[in-house]
Parts: C-alpha cells; sequence; structure tokens
C-alpha cells in the first residue's frame, strides 16, 4: 500500500496507482498543484524523494478549486439521443446510373464497330456537322453578321462561305466512304456553288485511302463462294512457274472501291476493282443521316432540298452495285461500237464476267491518263512509232517480263510493284506527253454525250 506525504495542508493529494511498471499518477478534475513527494510503504522501497513533480507530470495535472468527487461513466441519458448514421444513397444511385451509362454506350461503341463499321458514330458526326454549318448561315448570312463570328473585319459572307466549305470538307473526308462519293457529287456541280466551295471541293477528286490486302481477300472469299484469290484469278504469290501475278498494293483507291493490276495464267492484264468492304455495313445509315439532314434543311431554310433525296439515294444505291456497272458498261460498249462517228475515237474495256461479282468487276487493263490532266494531253509525243503504250492506234502492250517477276516474287513475295510502268510515251527525261489537243478531246466528249441524250436514250455519266 502506498502513502503520501503531505507538505502543506491546502494541497489536495492526486490519486496513484499500483502497476507493475511503478506508480504512476492520475489525472482528476479535483486535484491541485502537482508537486508532492510520494513514498512508499516501510520495508518496500527506499526513502521518498522530496523532489517536485517535473513539468510534464504537471501538465497532465487538471487544477480545479471545487471538491474532489471520484469518476464516473456517463449515463445513457446525458449522451442524448442517438444519431442514425449518414446514408449514401444519392451517391450511391449516380454511381448505379453512371456504370449503367458506360456499360450502355461501350456496347453500343463495339456494336457499331463491329456490325456497322461506325456507321452510328458516322452519323452522329454528320448531325452535330451539319446542325453547326446550318445555325452558322442563320445567323451570319445577312449584309451585317455578328461582331464576333464573321464580321466585316474578318471577311464576312466570304469568310462564312470558306469555313463553311472547310467544315462540310473535313467532314466528308473523315466519314470517307459514301461521303466521298457525295463530296464528288457536289464537286461536279460546283459551278453554282460559291467560289470558296469550288476550291475546297476540288480535293474531292484526290485519291482516297486504300483498305489493306486482308479486307481485299476477304472480299473475294464472300463473293466467290470461300475460293481465295489464288483460285479465282489464277494467281501466285510466290512466283510459280505457269501462274500469273497480282500486285497486293493498289494502283488506285476512290470512295467505294480500290483498282488493283493482275496478269491472269492466259497472258490477259486485268483491272481488278474491289468494292471496301465498309461500304455494304455503312451504306443504310449513311443514306439516313443524308435524309435526316435534308430534311432539317428543308425545314429550316425553306428550300426544297429533300425533293432531291429519292433520286440520289437511288443512284448512291446503284453506285455500290458492281452487277449493275457491268451490264451498263457492256450495253454502252455495243452502242459505241455500231456508232461510226465514235468508232475508234471512244474505247470501252471489255468485262470478264466469269471474275466479276455484285463487290468485284474486272475488267481489261489500259493505260491512261487522267482526263484533267492537261499537260499529259497536250506535251508532245516523244516515245517513237509502233511502241506498246497508250496513244498507238492497234498496237498491243509491251509484256512484262514474268522471268524477273517471278524471280523477284521468290525472292520476296510481297513484292509490291510487278506491273511495267510503261512511260516510253514520255521520253527520256519525262517531259512528253499524247500530243493531242484539248479542242480534239472535247469535240469528241461532246460527241459522244450528244449520242447518248439525243440517239440512244441511255446516258452514263462516268467518262
Amino acid at each position: 500500500m502506498w502513502r503520501l506525504g503531505i507538505q502543506g495542508a491546502r494541497r489536495p493529494p492526486p490519486i496513484l496507482r499500483q502497476s507493475r511498471s511503478g506508480p504512476t499518477l492520475l489525472r482528476t478534475r479535483q486535484c491541485a498543484a502537482p508537486t508532492w513527494p510520494v513514498w512508499p510503504a516501510a520495508g518496500h522501497l527506499s526513502p521518498p524523494s522530496t523532489r517536485p513533480l517535473s513539468s510534464t507530470a504537471r501538465r497532465h495535472v487538471a487544477r480545479s478549486s471545487g471538491p474532489f468527487e471520484p469518476l464516473r461513466p456517463p449515463t445513457p441519458s446525458s449522451l442524448g439521443a442517438p444519431r442514425t448514421a449518414r446514408s449514401f444513397r444519392r451517391t450511391r444511385r449516380w454511381g448505379r446510373r453512371l456504370l449503367i451509362l458506360t456499360a450502355v454506350l461501350g456496347a453500343g461503341y463495339l456494336l457499331d464497330h463491329q456490325l456497322y463499321a461506325s456507321g452510328m458514330a458516322r452519323s452522329l458526326r454528320t448531325f452535330g456537322m451539319g446542325l453547326l454549318v446550318a445555325a452558322d448561315y442563320k445567323i451570319n448570312f445577312r449584309p451585317e453578321p455578328l461582331p464576333l463570328i464573321g464580321s466585316r473585319a474578318e471577311g464576312g459572307i466570304p469568310e462564312l462561305h470558306r469555313r463553311s466549305a472547310e467544315r462540310l470538307s473535313s467532314l466528308l473526308r473523315e466519314n470517307g466512304g459514301l461521303y466521298l462519293k457525295i463530296g464528288q457529287a457536289i464537286a461536279m456541280q460546283s459551278a453554282v456553288l460559291p467560289p470558296e466551295f469550288q476550291r475546297m471541293f476540288a480535293r474531292m477528286f484526290d485519291d482516297a485511302p486504300q483498305d489493306p490486302w486482308e479486307d481485299v481477300e476477304k472480299v473475294i472469299r464472300e463473293d466467290f463462294g470461300g475460293r481465295s484469290v489464288e483460285e479465282v484469278f489464277g494467281v501466285s504469290f510466290a512466283g510459280v512457274e505457269g501462274k500469273g501475278v497480282m500486285e497486293r498494293i493498289a494502283r488506285a483507291s476512290a470512295s467505294v472501291a480500290q483498282v488493283h493490276w493482275a496478269r491472269l495464267p492466259d497472258g490477259r492484264e486485268v483491272a481488278i476493282k474491289i468494292q471496301k468492304p465498309e461500304i455494304a455495313k455503312q451504306i443504310g445509315w449513311d443514306l439516313w443521316a443524308f435524309k435526316v439532314v435534308m430534311k432539317v434543311y428543308t425545314w429550316w431554310f425553306d428550300l426544297p432540298l429533300y425533293s432531291l433525296v429519292p433520286f440520289i439515294t437511288e443512284r448512291l444505291m446503284l453506285e455500290t452495285d458492281f452487277e449493275n456497272e457491268a451490264k451498263n458498261s457492256e450495253v454502252m460498249r455495243e452502242l459505241i461500237n455500231k456508232e461510226p462517228s465514235l468508232r475508234g475515237r471512244v474505247y470501252v474495256p471489255p468485262v470478264y464476267p466469269e471474275l466479276s461479282s455484285r463487290r468485284v468487276l474486272t475488267t481489261e487493263w489500259i493505260e491512261g491518263t487522267r482526263l484533267w490532266d492537261k499537260e499529259s494531253l497536250t506535251r508532245p509525243w516523244l516515245g517513237g512509232r509502233g511502241r506498246g503504250s497508250m496513244g498507238v492506234h492497234g498496237a498491243q502492250l509491251d509484256p512484262p517480263d514474268m522471268e524477273a517477276i517471278r524471280r523477284e516474287l521468290r525472292e520476296n513475295p510481297h513484292s509490291q510493284n510487278l506491273k511495267p510502268e510503261r512511260t516510253e510515251w514520255k521520253g527520256r527525261r519525262g517531259k512528253g506527253g499524247l500530243g493531242v489537243s484539248t479542242k480534239e478531246v472535247m469535240t469528241t466528249m461532246i460527241d459522244l454525250f450528244s449520242a447518248q441524250i439525243f440517239k440512244w436514250g441511255v446516258v452514263h455519266c462516268d467518262p
């Protein structure tokens, strides 16, 4: 038992407790100045020390002037009424909504990407850009546009045309596919459009990005009953003797299809036009978006734009049917060959129906140049006479060196440029041309379309 030594009569003692590690000073509300010396009972510990408590001990002793009261546990009534724990129902509810929205958007993206080749995303992009252009014209197509957008200091109405043409051109090129075909149709009628649209939409005739070879193989297998490219066209990519050859890289790529060069085992050189696989998945969404935009513009600007939708929709659907294109080509070829004024002036390459399908069109390969390449048309002929290149009447194409091509394929099966360039007509320095006049070319074009309109009643608008 512990004893307390009291040095002064006015100071109440602190409360001590016995523990294994030694005496411990307890803090109470009624303790006064903690300066009391403490010593144990006789016979147990050393004599007490008269040294006062340290400052650390004094800080843990509470001061009070009231009487001493023992510590009591709090009663339930003194604690007050219990409070309900906070419920995060709203947070959990919005969290569930966010998860559901994320799942729906993710599933929609995968569905759109896998089944519709991003057709829904392209349509949403079209709606957004279409509304932006329409709102811009609705607000700023006036003598004094708003100062923040298209003010006179920034160019006024011409600036409005420029940025609208840039927005639409960017949309068409980003969406690709049938949108590029629509852009080309607009460019063909650019004479009735503002100059800003003419300059911007002239780029629509540039080559479009081509699809990889894996997509080409997929289309051919689907259209020819699962047969491979080698089986359909009799070609070999390993340089096998007696087989034909084919280039994996397209010679030209347009909005709907791309063209590959091939030489069949019998020596015929062919142009294989293969439709891009995403076109069939996108065409429904693209035409629906086109109808919606035209309907909104008709209502908003009070213009009969929607009246063009049925005709354009029908034309675009036929544009993706290569069997219809092959039939039209054969009809036009027969009519031209029967017309004395055009026979020998216009040439239509024959179609090989056994190597064609709804998405694959195979025709004879002929050398040529773009109709709007004025320099190639008018520069003098520098290729001599009787050489097998374009412009020589009745001459056959120079056959490629098949031995060299097969040897190259055996060394490198992924060789790309297999077709002979046949640029003799340009001369050694490459400055030659076909040596024809633009007047002769335009006269032939006028005679051709006049015969279609006034004689045959059949018009083929893609020369």
